[in-house]
Formats: C-alpha cells, structure tokens, sequence
C-alpha cells in the first residue's frame, strides 16, 4: 500500500540531510566540472579547468542520446552527472570500495529509458489492484442512487482514484526524476494517506448514515489536504511533508485495526460456525495482517541496500512487496460492505 511510501520518506529524508557521501568526493566533482567544460554545458560562461590537476581533462564525455534529451529532459549539466556518477561507480567497484549514493539515490544505469527500472515496474504493478479495485467497487453500487450505502462505496472508491493517481506519478517519477515529478509523487501520496483516513473514519463512525454530517466530515479532509497543498506550496519542505503523511498514514492503520476489532465484536455471537469462521478471517483477520506485512515491507527502506549487478534496490523490492497487500485491502474493503448490507438486509 501506498502509505508505506510516506513512511519510507523518514529514512530518505535523513539520509538526504547527512548528505550522500558520492556527492562530495574529489574525483566525482573533478569528474563532473571536465564533461561540463567538455562538453561546453555553460556556453562561454564556463570555468577553465587545468588539465593537468583534473585527472578527468581527458576522458572521453559522450553527448546525450536523443531519446533522453528529446523526450526525458536530461540537459547537458544533469547528464554530465549521471556519466560521472557511472566512471566513479564503476571505478570503486574495481578498487573493490564501497558504493556511494549521489544526491540521496543509488548510480543506477539508464536501461530502457529509466534509471530506476524496477521501481518503474513495481508501481505499474501497484497501480493494477488499484484500478481492479476501482471497477469492482463500482459493480458495487446499490439502488436507489440514494441509498447511504452508497456512500460507503464512493468513498472507497475515492482511495482507489487516489491510490491509481499515487501510483501512476510513482511511475513517472522513478522513470525521470525532476522537480516535478518528485513534488506530484508527494502530493499524491498525501492523498492516499487522506482519502483513505476519509474513507475508514465514516466507515467506523458511520457517518454515511448522516448525510450532513459527512458532508461536512468531507468538506473538512479537502480543506486539510488543501492548506497541506498550500504548506508545500509556499514553502516546501520534507520534513513537513513527511510528518504531514506519517500522522495521517498512522490514523489509517489504527482505523483499519479498530474496524477489525469492531467486525471482531459484531460476528462474534455468530450461531453459524463455518459462517462465522470464514468471515472473522476476511473481516477481522485480514486487515490485522495488511498491517503487520506493510510494516514489515518497510523495513526494506530501513535496512537499505544496492546491487550495481542486478540494478535493483531495497526501494524497489518495497515496490514489490506491497502489490499483494494492495490487492487484499480491496477484498476487505468489498468484504465489508457486503456484510454491512447483509446486517441490514436480514434486519428489514
């Protein structure tokens, strides 16, 4: 699930305020100032180096592909970055040093026009049970249009438009990572995080019954997730950011335990056995163990690790380990709804 993604932000965030060690070293800068002279990335603004203190004066700098240049934005100055980041990896993989992350990301290759290759396809593959979810939600729908019931679907289906929108920019920003691209990854997450706090909260409370009420329990979640777009706007800031989606991210989770708990009390009378076990497993179960393995996923971003060999990160394999958990959330999800319509059906 997407949250795991706001929560990932803390490791990153301090490991981007220390610093990547890759940034700071003498020859990746040497390297560095001697494409861009090179290469003329400043036009006749740029400094003279002197050949003979920059061991770099006489590599061979290659132009930028048409490809990347044209249709993904790499300019002159962030291409020079990324070939130095490439001669200074491979350089300390020969000395058998270790390998240093540049501007907070690890050296990955371009391969198939993306630096972040399997983190591109795991969010792709997170996006899937989000758009699933979307159009079984909408199988859902009951009549009358009117029906409260009918709440608690449009607001689920409000988690998944969020999560596909979360996970398509994901997608883009690992494809090229710009300014950009970064801040709607953020935002996104953001919205995540909020629409399904939104979603949990009337569910628990049963705020669907109440029309008024929900209206303004919902006027309340756009104007928070507004004031945070204008936070950021203003004056952008990760920390902020990062605490902004962990607070709520975390109200999402303890929701999702109490609902469970809540099911637990409500089925727990159940006269029928086999009934009752199979929904205490969907209802109760479930969404106990969607926590648990999130949480576990991220100790992936904790415990952070690279292999130049395989291109593939510890970013990427949390990308990988919450495609599933994204898949049963919209089984409890729907699970939920239908007991709750079974609960009144057999009350009327």
């Amino acid at each position: 699930m997407k949250l795991l993604n706001v929560l990932s932000s803390l490791s990153l965030f301090i490991a981007f305020c220390m610093g990547s060690p890759g940034d700071n070293l003498d020859e990746f800068i040497d390297c560095t100032y001697a494409c861009e002279y090179q290469r003329n990335c400043y036009g006749s603004e740029v400094n003279y180096i002197d050949p003979e203190t920059n061991a770099f004066s006489k590599v061979q700098f290659f132009d930028t592909p048409v490809v990347y240049a044209d249709f993904l934005l790499w300019d002159c100055i962030a291409d020079c970055d990324y070939q130095c980041q490439q001669i200074i990896t491979k350089m300390r993989i020969r000395e058998d040093k270790e390998i240093y992350q540049f501007h907070g990301k690890w050296p990955f290759l371009r391969l198939f026009g993306t630096q972040e290759l399997y983190s591109v396809l795991f969010s792709i593959g997170n996006f899937i049970p989000h758009y699933q979810g979307f159009h079984r939600l909408k199988a859902k729908f009951v009549s009358p249009k009117s029906s409260p019931f009918n709440n608690i679907l449009i607001n689920y289906t409000y988690v998944a438009i969020a999560g596909m929108a979360a996970w398509t920019a994901s997608s883009i920003f690992h494809l090229r990572d710009l300014i950009v691209t970064e801040k709607l990854d953020y935002f996104f997450a953001g919205l995540t995080v909020l629409s399904a706090f939104h979603a949990l909260f009337a569910r628990m409370t049963r705020l669907y019954l109440y029309k008024t009420l929900s209206t303004i329990f919902t006027g309340s979640v756009v104007f928070i997730f507004v004031i945070h777009l204008l936070r950021l706007y203003i004056d952008w800031s990760y920390t902020y950011n990062m605490r902004f989606n962990v607070f709520f991210g975390i109200l999402q989770y303890g929701l999702l335990m109490f609902l469970s708990y809540q099911n637990y009390q409500s089925l727990k009378d159940h006269k029928n056995i086999y009934h009752y076990r199979t929904k205490l497993i969907k209802l109760c179960v479930i969404p106990v163990v969607l926590v648990v393995v999130t949480a576990m996923a991220m100790s992936l971003e904790l415990f952070d690790f690279f292999s130049y060999q395989f291109q593939i990160d510890a970013h990427a394999l949390w990308h990988a380990a919450t495609i599933i958990p994204s898949h049963y959330l919209y089984e409890f999800l729907i699970e939920d709804f239908d007991y709750i319509a079974e609960a009144k059906q057999s009350r009327d």
